[in-house]
C-alpha cells in the first residue's frame, strides 16, 4: 500500500480513497426535526433514496415453496492437446534423416568415397595456423587438411590426391604438420601433386615443395622462402597514458616477448638463432622436396616472392597448368587411365549430418 495514502481508506479501482458511512435510521418525521440541530449548522439531508434502505422481501414460510436457481453446469473438460503434429515432424526428420545416409552410402561408401578411382582435392585456403579451420574461413588450419589427407590416403578409391593451395602462408609448424601427412600418402603410394592459385608463398611454398609435382600460372605468387619473427615496444605508449606495468617472472628471457620494453641484446640474439634454426630446417626440406641442394635453395631464400615464370626458370615448380592439368598428373603418377575428383572438404549436407 502506498504511504501517502489516508489511514481508513480502501481500494477502488487502481487507486485509494475514503470510505464514509454516514445513514442514520429515521423514527418519524416529528422525531426527525426534534433530533435535528438548527438549519443553520445542520448539513443539507441526502435524497430520501439515500435516507432508508430498501424494505426487505418477507419472510417465506415454511410450506411456501421456494424457488432456487438451475445449478450452474460444470464447465467443459479441457480438451488434451494432442502431439500428433509434434510426432509428424519427428518422423519427416528421421525419414529423411535415412534417406540422405541411404544417398550418402550409395554415392560414397562406408568409408567417403564411391567404388571407381578418384582424386581427392584437398584446400589449403587462407592464413595458415596449427588448428582446425573449416574451408572457406579465411584460415588453413593443419588439423582439418592433415585430417583429410589421412582419410583420403587410407580410402582404397582414392587413387591419387591433388592440394589446391591459395595461401600466403602462416607458422612453421603447420606446414610441418601438413607435411607429415605428404610423407604418409606417398609412403603408401599415393602421389600427391599441388596445384597454385593466386599465391603459395613461405608456409605454403614449404607444403608445396614437399608434392611430387607442382603446378602454377605465370602470374602465380610463390617462393617467399624465409621465416620472420616481430616484437612490437609499447613502453613509450604505456609511460604516456600513465599506465604502470610490474613483471615478476622466474627466468632471464621468460618475458622477452612482452611489449612493456624493448629487447636487451641477450633476447636478440635468442629470437635470431631461433629464427636462423627454423630457416635452416625451411631450406633443408625445400631443397629434399624439389631434388636441389642446399645451396641452389639458399640463393634463392632471401625472403622474396617470385612470378610463376621466374618459380619456373629457378626450379621452384614444375610446370604451369590448373586445377585439371594437376589432376591428370596425379592420374598418371598414380597409374589411373579415367578418375573423378572427390573434394572431402568441401560443406555438404552430408557433411553437415554426418
Amino acid at each position: 500500500m502506498n504511504e501517502d495514502s489516508p489511514k481508513g481508506s480502501v481500494p477502488s479501482g487502481s487507486s485509494y480513497r475514503p470510505y464514509y458511512s454516514y445513514a442514520p435510521e429515521m423514527k418519524s418525521e416529528k422525531n426527525v426535526s426534534e433530533q435535528m440541530p438548527p438549519a443553520s449548522s445542520a448539513p443539507e439531508a441526502p435524497p430520501a433514496a439515500a435516507q432508508r434502505p430498501a424494505p426487505r422481501p418477507a419472510a417465506a414460510s415454511r410450506d411456501t415453496p421456494v424457488s432456487r436457481p438451475a445449478p450452474r453446469p460444470a464447465p467443459p473438460k479441457p480438451e488434451k492437446k494432442s502431439n500428433k503434429g509434434i510426432w509428424t515432424v519427428i518422423a519427416v526428420v528421421l525419414v529423411l534423416a535415412a534417406l540422405v545416409s541411404v544417398v550418402y552410402i550409395a554415392a560414397e561408401g562406408t568409408s567417403g568415397v564411391g567404388s571407381g578411382s578418384k582424386i581427392a582435392v584437398i584446400h589449403v585456403n587462407g592464413y595458415m595456423y596449427t588448428g582446425d579451420y573449416m574451408y572457406g574461413s579465411g584460415y588453413a588450419g593443419s588439423d582439418s587438411i592433415a585430417s583429410h589427407i589421412r582419410a583420403a590416403a587410407d580410402n582404397n578409391s582414392v587413387k591419387a590426391i591433388v592440394l589446391r593451395i591459395d595461401s600466403p602462408g602462416g607458422t612453421a609448424a603447420c606446414a610441418q604438420e601438413i607435411n607429415i601427412e605428404i610423407q604418409r600418402a606417398q609412403e603408401m603410394g599415393i602421389p600427391v601433386v599441388t596445384s597454385m592459385g593466386d599465391q603459395a608463398a613461405s608456409a605454403a611454398y614449404y607444403v608445396a615443395s614437399q608434392t611430387d609435382y607442382i603446378y602454377a600460372s605465370p602470374s602465380t605468387m610463390t617462393g617467399s622462402i624465409g621465416v620472420i619473427g616481430t616484437h612490437v615496444d609499447n613502453s613509450t605508449l604505456y609511460e604516456e597514458n600513465g599506465i604502470n606495468i610490474t613483471i615478476i617472472k622466474s627466468g632471464e628471457f621468460k618475458d622477452m616477448g612482452t611489449d612493456t620494453r624493448e629487447l636487451t641484446s641477450a633476447e636478440k640474439a635468442y629470437w635470431q638463432y631461433i629464427i636462423d634454426t627454423s630457416f635452416k630446417t625451411f631450406v633443408t626440406d625445400v631443397a629434399s622436396g624439389r631434388s636441389m641442394t642446399y645451396e641452389q635453395v639458399l640463393a634463392l631464400a632471401d625472403g622474396r616472392v617470385y612470378l610463376g615464370e621466374d618459380a619456373l626458370k629457378n626450379g621452384l615448380i614444375d610446370d604451369f597448368g590448373n586445377l585439371y592439368d594437376a589432376a591428370d598428373k596425379a592420374a598418371e603418377l598414380a597409374g589411373i587411365s579415367s578418375y573423378t575428383l572427390y573434394y572431402p572438404d568441401t560443406v555438404t549436407l552430408s557433411s553437415l549430418l554426418f
